[in-house]
Formats: structure tokens, C-alpha cells, sequence
């Protein structure tokens, strides 16, 4: 038996360049996709907020307020929180036997939420920034309608003075309104005597 055919042995096929297929295309063209959104990612400017926030202004009318707990409040997207005040968080336990006329238990940060909202309802709320706080939100002294919101949660026993709210004239008065409110058993001191 005789063989005619010449063998290949370990010769490269050559190398053809043809049309590229349709799925070639697509997949270039995902790629292009890609890396140019990755590009505008990576060169547009951020819209997340500083870590602290720069002292300017907020303001926000009626309906852009909404009350996130006792100490912050939420101005259009924006959470801020009063400066140089703390009060209990959600699930706290105030009020018992000796606690108010009733003597019943509330959650006392409820009760301050619902005591910041009926402050700030259907007000026009001006906030002047003081710079970020612990929690990452700005600080900040806020008026509803003109008049202080501090003084008048701390007045009423519903939030307590916590370090400095900026200046020694308004902390005294902050903290003289804070023995006051203590002293008559009001907001989280109904339980105490």
C-alpha cells in the first residue's frame, strides 16, 4: 500500500483574518460600554456629602421637615442634628409608680420624637451648620418659626445638655434650663424623685 499524500507533521495552521462575527462585535462594543462609564465614574465630581460638613446654612419650608428622633431633624435629604443636645434613644423606659400623674411607663424616645415634631410642625425651619458631629451628621442650631428649638426641648425636660453647644452664654442657658426641668419632674425626669 502506497501512500500519495504527503504528511504534516506539526505544522501551524495559518493565520487568517476574516470578518468578525456578530457576538465579536457585541462583545467589543460592551467593553467600549464599560470603560468609558467606568471613566465618567471615576472623573465626575462626587455627590456624597463631606465627612465634615463646612459651617453655612439649611432652611426648608413645612412640608420638607421630617423628625428622624429627639435631636435630628431631616431637611429636604438632609439629616442634621442639634448641637449640644442629647436625649434618650427609642425603646427607653420613663414614667413607672412615681412617674407624672398617671404613674405610667412611656418610651421615653418616643416621647422626645413626638416632642421635637410638635416643635418644628408646621414651621419654617432655619438651621445655621456648625460642622459634623460623632454621628456623621452636621451639627447644627436650628429655629422653628424664629424661635430656638434647644432651649425649649431642654425647658421642657425632653432633651439634655450634652457637652457644648457652642458658646459659654448659651450653654449656661441650656444647662440652667436643664436643672429647672429636672427639678419639676418634666420629659425623661417624670419618673425621677
Amino acid at each position: 500500500m502506497v501512500i500519495d499524500r504527503k504528511r504534516r507533521i506539526f505544522r501551524p495552521a495559518g493565520l487568517t483574518l476574516g470578518r468578525p462575527t456578530r457576538a465579536a462585535l457585541l462583545t467589543a462594543a460592551a467593553g467600549a460600554l464599560v470603560f468609558v462609564g467606568g471613566a465618567w465614574l471615576g472623573l465626575r465630581p462626587s455627590e456624597a456629602p463631606a465627612s465634615g460638613t463646612p459651617p453655612g446654612r439649611l432652611s426648608a419650608e413645612p412640608g420638607q421637615v421630617r423628625v428622624i428622633d429627639g435631636t435630628t431633624l431631616m431637611l429636604h435629604d438632609r439629616a442634621v442634628q442639634l448641637a449640644g443636645l442629647r436625649t434618650a434613644e427609642r425603646g427607653t423606659a420613663c414614667g413607672g409608680a412615681a412617674g407624672g400623674a398617671s404613674g405610667a411607663v412611656f418610651d421615653c424616645g418616643v416621647a422626645a420624637a413626638n416632642a421635637l415634631a410638635d416643635r418644628v410642625r408646621g414651621a419654617a425651619i432655619d438651621c445655621v451648620l456648625l460642622g459634623g458631629g460623632q454621628s456623621g451628621r452636621p451639627l447644627a442650631h436650628c429655629s422653628a418659626a424664629g424661635a430656638a428649638i434647644a432651649p425649649a426641648l431642654v425647658a421642657s425636660g425632653w432633651a439634655r445638655v450634652s457637652g457644648s453647644a457652642g458658646n459659654d452664654a448659651r450653654d449656661e442657658a441650656l444647662a440652667e434650663a436643664e436643672r429647672r426641668a429636672q427639678a419639676a419632674h418634666l420629659g425623661l425626669w417624670a419618673g425621677a424623685r
